[in-house]
């Protein structure tokens, strides 16, 4: 799945060597939404981030399960916010979004980390630690994107509004092999060794 995520970003234009693909050495299969498994993925995701954070002003944080339809990356930037985020309908999505570093942008990084390992509900994730965090945390921007431009699984397959979106994210399935048939079905699968191969790339 990140191959085909890194494929359409090569054909929408995105440069790959802005890419830093991170690839787990413990995990053989891909985890379960809502599992123990995936919450533990997740909490390194955040700590990728927080290391990132550490070395460049502006991290793009990009799930393996998007597509890039046409070069965004510029309409992002422009936006304003320590947080540019996809909007998932019931939260600011940690999926797809880009941070700012700041003060702020760490602690609400920092935060959502202990809200996981601290948390004794086991079927929680990243982006429901940084949607309970963040709202806490004064003089912090939280900015969403448009989901007619930026829509998630629910609005683009769904419901249907795929006019001016200038990507997907493939969520709202919980398994993996679920949002591979689905993006499959949709003519947009393409896990070809060619993008990927022009990436930096990092054994965690």
């Amino acid at each position: 799945m990140m191959k085909n995520m890194l494929n359409s970003a090569l054909k929408s234009g995105i440069r790959l060597d802005l890419f830093h693909c991170y690839i787990l050495t413990t995990q053989q299969e891909a985890a379960v939404y809502g599992t123990t498994e995936f919450n533990s993925i997740t909490r390194k995701k955040l700590e990728v981030i927080q290391s990132n954070l550490e070395l460049d002003n502006e991290v793009l944080w990009v799930d393996n399960d998007i597509v890039f339809f046409k070069n965004c990356i510029h309409d992002i930037a422009l936006r304003h916010g320590n947080f540019v985020m996809q909007d998932d309908l019931w939260g600011a999505c940690t999926g797809f979004f880009l941070a700012r570093t700041s003060m702020f942008t760490k602690q609400a990084i920092h935060k959502s980390i202990n809200w996981l390992v601290n948390s004794t509900v086991k079927d929680i994730n990243d982006q429901h630690a940084f949607n309970r965090v963040y709202p806490q945390i004064p003089g912090l921007i939280v900015t969403k994107l448009p989901t007619d431009q930026y829509p998630n699984g629910e609005i683009y397959f769904n419901r249907g509004q795929k006019d001016k979106a200038l990507m997907v994210h493939c969520n709202y399935l919980a398994k993996t092999e679920e949002k591979v048939q689905r993006l499959k079905d949709n003519d947009m699968w393409d896990e070809s060794d060619k993008a990927f191969e022009m990436t930096n790339r990092y054994m965690i």
